[in-house]
């Protein structure tokens, strides 16, 4: 009987076969497909070009040693929700062991190839390991410690989306994913977690592009530090923990996520360009300063970036330390960030390395930083981590802001020359009330302007709330130099420069939808006023 039972159960096994695959060629030199459901990798593959590498959803690509793919021509591995591309190592074995190549895949290398295109999407990428053994980790210019997972040299156009960098590995530089070189990158909505290096890009180290685009992504976990001996003792090196953007990389970084990643410098984002524009990110809770500037005569914008709990190594700059006086920072809030406890110092927030002072305005921070706008008050957010470091989960808090924060609706009045997202980083509208807030998360319920002490003008408006129109009168004595209508979201619906002799005015709205509506009147004296309208 228990014969019978087996050979009906292979028999049943046997109508659904395993697919796969033993990839004997490693010179691909012709537009080829792996459609089996997992392909195993004994030797380096080459994809010549102008030979296109497509690789479908759900192929599970296992690599039996230290080997790379190396791609000439160009790789298209998307998958899908439901149908991860997986690309891992047989044997984990020794991958934490530096001096052995054992325990990890070579990454994929991107190489020599200034014009083609290629794509990764809904991928998952574990356990590539960039070092070559017996070779110093300070050698900069050793290439086999470089990109973990995806190594990209002298190539054209890079998308990768929607993908996971778990658990990979280089000596120096690119934990995971390492760029130079490159006429375009799109790196959105990837998720880079526990991936590690020695010196720079724990998660990854982009530069050299001539457009980059690094947006959505969570950096979590990640480390780009190490120890070691000096003639005075035990010193620590890195930067970059999360993510370093270097030379040559203009690059756009917004709604970014860096939370719990470890290193000296720049322990969530490290950059060294001329002009970056660095928007609506929250760096929390990592090990090491919050960010770091590293290009004395940079340019770059620094725009609506929450830096907080951080746990620095020196007390100067626990949330940024810049280098170049150019910056141009705007309603970021720097808050919280501490010191490691061998300091006997009070943290400092900011911190330039020569002592000069950036343009720097509409900023909340506790330590009283000069510029306009600038306040010192609790942010208030809605539920923080308890305290500074990465013993504290950053993505599990809430970073958003109370409706009682002195940050809604006290950030820069005009940001048209900012070039701003049209959203924060969790997607809601990046204006709500007319007035952008400080930080990366907008407050969506309080509309309209704080009450400015100077006024004193009261408007007559009538009625309020109103069915198709209302009546302004200007108080006596008052002359109104523009007035300007909002909707509940932000949007302008006009603006009135023009006003009539009498000061009186009717708006028609019959054509617009019921709801919450803000009016702003500015004053030839300087005085703002702003009212709520109600239509029904």
């Amino acid at each position: 009987m228990k014969n019978i039972s087996l050979l009906s159960f292979l028999i049943f096994l046997g109508a659904f076969p395993l697919k796969s695959q033993v990839l004997n060629n490693n010179n691909i030199i012709a537009d080829t497909t792996w459609s089996t459901d997992t392909i195993r990798i004994y030797n380096d593959v080459t994809v010549q070009y102008p030979a296109t590498l497509t690789i479908n959803p759900g192929v599970y690509v296992e690599f039996q040693g230290n080997y790379s793919i190396n791609v000439q021509g160009s790789i298209k591995a998307i998958g899908t929700m439901n149908d991860t591309i997986v690309f891992t190592v047989f044997d984990t074995t020794s991958y934490a062991d530096t001096a052995t190549l054992a325990g990890g895949w070579g990454s994929i290398k991107l190489l020599d190839n200034p014009t083609d295109t290629s794509e990764f999407s809904f991928c998952r990428f574990s356990y590539g390991k960039a070092i070559d053994p017996g070779h110093t980790i300070n050698d900069h210019l050793n290439e086999e410690n470089w990109g973990g997972a995806l190594f990209v040299k002298n190539y054209g156009n890079v998308f990768c989306s929607n993908s996971n960098f778990y658990n990979n590995r280089a000596n120096f530089a690119g934990g995971a994913f390492w760029v130079k070189y490159c006429s375009s990158l799109q790196l959105i909505n990837n998720s880079f977690i526990k991936n590690q290096t020695f010196q720079q890009g724990g998660g990854a180290s982009i530069g050299n592009c001539s457009s980059a685009i690094i947006s959505n992504n969570l950096f979590k976990l990640n480390k780009a530090f190490v120890t070691f001996e000096t003639s005075v003792g035990t010193a620590v090196r890195g930067s970059g923990g999360g993510l370093r953007v270097n030379t040559n990389c203009n690059a756009l970084v917004v709604n970014n996520k860096f939370f719990n990643n470890h290193s000296v410098n720049g322990s969530g984002l490290y950059e060294t360009t001329s002009n970056c524009m660095i928007y609506n990110n929250v760096i929390a809770n990592n090990m090491g300063n919050g960010i770091m500037n590293g290009h004395g005569f940079s340019t770059s914008t620094y725009a609506n970036n929450t830096i907080v709990n951080n746990l620095a190594y020196s007390h100067t700059g626990c949330g940024i330390v810049y280098s170049s006086i150019f910056l141009e920072m705007r309603n970021n809030i720097i808050w919280g960030n501490d010191v490691i406890p061998e300091w006997n110092f009070d943290p400092i927030q900011l911190y330039n390395t020569d002592g000069s002072i950036a343009d720097f305005t509409y900023m909340c921070n506790p330590d009283g930083y000069p510029g306009e706008g600038n306040i010192t008050d609790d942010p208030l957010f809605v539920n923080p981590t308890a305290g500074a470091g990465p013993d504290y989960d950053g993505l599990s808090a809430d970073w958003s802001l109370l409706d009682s924060s002195p940050c809604v609706n006290t950030g820069t009045p005009d940001i048209t020359e900012l070039n701003l997202p049209e959203t924060d980083i969790l997607g809601n509208p990046r204006v709500y009330g007319i007035r952008i807030d400080m930080g990366a998360i907008e407050n969506q319920m309080v509309v309209g302007l704080p009450k400015n002490p100077l006024v004193n003008a009261r408007l007559e408006i009538s009625p309020n709330p109103f069915g198709q129109s209302f009546k302004v009168v200007s108080p006596r004595g008052q002359k109104i130099s523009s007035i300007s209508l909002y909707n509940q979201n932000g949007k302008p619906l006009g603006k009135l420069e023009k006003l009539p002799f009498d000061q009186v005015m009717v708006y028609d709205l019959a054509n617009h939808p019921a709801g919450l509506y803000l009016m702003v009147t500015q004053f030839e004296n300087g005085n703002t006023e702003s009212t709520k309208l109600v239509k029904y």
